[in-house]
Formats: structure tokens, C-alpha cells, sequence
């Protein structure tokens, strides 16, 4: 049996196989670049995020910095609460919630104020204890209970993990383009989401002068969630650091 002839690639072959080729590159190339574009769209939005949660704690420190330097801190008593019902809507009311009404002395009078802290449940076994408000020297009658004055703080915090997830997403894109590795990783992730959590509770702190640093846990609710994504980030940089080793 005779020897299978070699087949001659002609040029007409060739240019086409060429053309093939760089129709491929450049399709891999279109996507890289909208993976890139993707992974820069995720870490933009992120910073807006991020800018968003950056003027709720800096409204938070401002705003309580003035209670603490401006506002008598007194003890009130939770004296009744009130009823709110949901407007109607589809058909059916929207589930009744309740609200402290709270009762204290200043100057030898006394005065109330109906907190804007909503319950689902009806809060009688709160009646009768105690609690720190604000009160305006100035016009006792207004006064604010102290772990209701940091509710932008609490908004920062619900926001700051969303700009978090969102922006590791997108490094972790854009890393995946030019090469990942654990130092990478930690420098341009981890430790950048650590220290702005550890930031955000130091700058809560500016807005109670007087007061010890354990002081932020316990008026600066927003603090609590900063504390908790900033040991979530510390968990990654060990997580990261041991699958990082193993694989060497």
C-alpha cells in the first residue's frame, strides 16, 4: 500500500486558517476588554456607595457631637407608647407599629416626647425602664433618646458592606485579568476594607469628645455593623492567606 500523499497547504488555505485566527483574538480580545469595563463599572459604583455611607457618618459624627457638647444627657423613663396604624393599601392595612413615649424631669418640670424608633410588637414590658435622651437646655421640650440620635450611622452601616461586596467583585475582576495572588489580594481588597471599617468607628468617636472609646458600642449603633464587616475582612485575610499557602 502506498504512502498517503502529503497534502500542500495552499495560500488561499493559509490566509483563511490566518484570517480564523485573528477573528478569534480579536473576539478575545472584545472580551477582556468588556470584562474590564464591567469590573471598573462594579468598583465606580462601589465608590458611590462607599460616598454615599461616607456622608451618613459624617453626618453621625457631626450630629452627635452636638448632643454631647450642646444637649443635657438625663435619664427618662418609658411612661407609654403609642399606636400607629398603616395606611390602606391593596385592600388591607399595612401591619401597626408601636412607639416609645418617654417621660423625664428637667429643672423641676416635667415634659415627654414620643420617640421615632418603630416596634412590630407592642413594647409593654419596656414600660417603666429607664433610658439616656438629649435634651436641648435651651428648649427642654425637645429631646431625642440617645440610641435614636445615630440613625444615619445605622444607614452607613447598612450601606458601607453593600459598596464593600460590590467593590471586591470588581478588583477581584480586574485582578483576574492582570494576574491574582494573595498580596494582591490583600492590599488591594482586604486591608483597604479593614482599615476604612477600623476609620469609620474612630471617626464615630470624634463625635462623642467626652466619652471612653467603649463609649462608641454603646451610643453609635452603626458602629457595631462597621466593627462586624471590619473582623469579616480580617477572616478573609486569614482564610485567603491559608488556601494561598496550601496552593504554593
Amino acid at each position: 500500500m502506498g504512502k498517503k500523499k502529503k497534502h500542500i497547504q495552499t495560500d488561499k488555505e493559509r490566509q483563511f486558517q490566518e484570517e480564523a485566527a485573528r477573528k478569534r483574538k480579536e473576539l478575545a480580545a472584545a472580551r477582556r476588554l468588556k470584562r474590564v469595563k464591567d469590573a471598573w463599572w462594579l468598583v465606580g459604583f462601589a465608590c458611590a456607595l462607599f460616598a454615599l455611607s461616607l456622608g451618613f457618618t459624617v453626618w453621625t459624627v457631626a450630629r452627635m457631637h452636638n448632643f454631647e457638647t450642646n444637649y443635657l444627657t438625663v435619664s427618662g423613663t418609658v411612661s407609654d407608647y403609642k399606636v400607629h396604624h398603616g395606611s390602606a393599601t391593596t385592600g388591607h392595612y399595612s401591619r401597626t407599629t408601636y412607639t416609645l413615649v418617654i417621660s423625664y424631669t428637667v429643672g423641676g418640670r416635667e415634659y415627654e416626647f414620643s420617640d421615632t424608633v418603630a416596634y412590630r410588637a407592642r413594647p409593654t414590658d419596656m414600660i417603666g425602664t429607664t433610658t439616656e435622651i438629649y435634651v436641648n437646655p435651651l428648649n427642654p421640650e425637645k429631646a431625642k433618646k440617645v440610641t435614636t440620635a445615630d440613625d444615619p450611622s445605622i444607614v452607613s452601616a447598612i450601606i458601607f458592606p453593600f459598596s464593600a461586596i460590590i467593590y471586591t467583585l470588581g478588583v477581584l475582576l480586574l485582578l483576574q485579568e492582570k494576574g491574582s495572588s494573595f498580596v494582591k489580594r490583600l492590599f488591594r481588597i482586604w486591608l483597604p476594607v479593614f482599615l476604612w471599617c477600623a476609620t469609620s468607628v474612630l471617626l464615630f468617636w470624634i463625635g462623642l469628645p467626652d466619652n471612653r472609646f467603649s463609649a462608641v458600642f454603646t451610643r453609635v449603633e452603626g458602629a457595631i455593623g462597621y466593627a462586624v464587616v471590619g473582623g469579616v475582612a480580617l477572616i478573609a485575610i486569614l482564610i485567603d492567606g491559608i488556601i494561598s499557602k496550601k496552593n504554593r
